[in-house]
């Protein structure tokens, strides 16, 4: 038996958690491995201990906690690429999203993906920002292994969350709020409510879902979110036009409610205004339940999303603000994306008024998606991986 450790934030209720916990599951499925985990902190996000959720899925996790072996045979490490430790294991992975700009640190690269024996990403868009600074010097392999949608999106909904709504056309949007500086916060959420609003004013059928928070699940942090949205919605107040419906979605959802949520008869679309993303996994959900896509057509999703009911979104790469440069995630001169609002806000309006033949393109996506990223095809390329990389370990 191999003694592999799986190194992340794999109770974290965050990207990197689903990214963690997939790879605890590839993991899991391996002959002849005998899998402990470390479980990480990621920011401020909260954790799930739950021991009957996605099917025992982290108690499983926890189960596999506890003293750290002197030495594994191989470990996985689920992080920023500057927390990865070439020290735990005989061999060992990094597995990262990397950054959501055109440039990383060179210490990712020429250090840190080289003190590592096989780096593993989840997008062409982070394998290109990775191997950018080290001009070709780094020998440590880097592959790409898509995340998967989470398994139950594929059945039919058994409620409708929407039902109560006034508005029958719904746009969702669903990120972290990650700066209240408007112009730093790499999920744009404050310029996509606000081009929304002053957009479909006087539209009372229309209304716009914001699946948000500011990190926490709390009370306090659900009141600075809906304070923040009532700010925006009131600017569009004062310039005397009535704003459409405004719905706020905050603390945790199961899996069933989220696919009840995407599947919801009353939903028209999912919108990102995003100016970056390292893999996107709500677009890649939004776009399996058969959603239309708008969103800015740059970063790592552009490389799943296609077809016609991909509404893409115009825009300028633009130097990220000084104030998100830590020399660390986020280096000078690093460009991000910055959508065109006009532009944004027509594909909206397009979303809308040509939905019902959007549709029929968005169903054509979602079978050839629902193949391409589920856990079982990921899981065999995962394995290819290993067979590729780390022969011996298998």
């Amino acid at each position: 038996m191999k003694k592999v450790l799986v190194r992340g934030p794999l109770l974290s209720q965050s990207g990197y958690g689903v990214h963690a916990r997939q790879i605890f599951q590839f993991c899991e499925s391996m002959p002849n491995w005998q899998v402990s985990t470390q479980i990480l902190p990621w920011g401020i996000t909260p954790w799930n201990i739950s021991d009957s959720d996605e099917g025992g899925l982290y108690k499983r996790i926890m189960d596999k906690s506890g003293a750290m072996s002197a030495k594994y045979d191989l470990s996985f490490q689920i992080q920023l690429a500057h927390e990865w430790d070439p020290n735990l294991a005989t061999r060992n992975v990094g597995v990262t999203a990397g950054v959501e700009t055109n440039l990383c640190s060179s210490e990712w690269s020429n250090t840190h993906c080289e003190k590592m024996d096989l780096v593993i990403v989840p997008s062409e868009f982070t394998k290109a920002t990775l191997e950018k600074p080290a001009a070709g010097s780094n020998s440590t392999p880097i592959v790409v292994l898509p995340e998967a949608y989470f398994p139950n999106l594929t059945q039919e909904a058994t409620s409708d969350p929407l039902s109560e709504l006034p508005t029958s056309k719904n746009i969702l949007i669903v990120g972290t709020l990650t700066s209240d500086d408007a112009n730093a916060d790499r999920k744009n959420l404050v310029k996509s409510i606000s081009w929304f609003l002053s957009t479909f004013t006087e539209k009372s059928d229309v209304g716009l879902i914001v699946k948000t928070s500011r990190g926490r699940d709390t009370t306090i942090d659900r009141e600075i979110v809906r304070k923040l949205m009532k700010q925006v919605k009131k600017s569009v107040k004062a310039q005397g036009q009535k704003p459409p419906k405004l719905y706020m979605l905050h603390g945790p959802m199961s899996r069933d409610e989220m696919r009840d949520l995407y599947k919801s008869p009353k939903l028209a679309a999912f919108a990102s205004a995003t100016r970056g993303e390292g893999f996107g996994l709500p677009l890649l959900e939004a776009a399996v339940a058969g959603l239309p896509i708008v969103a800015t057509n740059w970063s790592a999703y552009t490389e799943f999303l296609r077809g016609p009911s991909f509404l893409k979104v115009a825009y300028d790469l633009q130097e990220i603000p000084k104030s998100r440069v830590d020399g660390q995630i986020f280096v000078e001169k690093a460009m991000w994306a910055q959508p065109r609002g006009g532009n944004f806000t027509r594909k909206l309006k397009q979303s809308v008024t040509e939905n019902e033949s959007i549709r029929k393109h968005a169903k054509e996506l979602s079978v050839e998606l629902t193949k391409s990223h589920s856990l079982e095809t990921l899981g065999q390329k995962f394995q290819q991986i290993v067979r590729e990389h780390l022969n011996d370990l298998c």
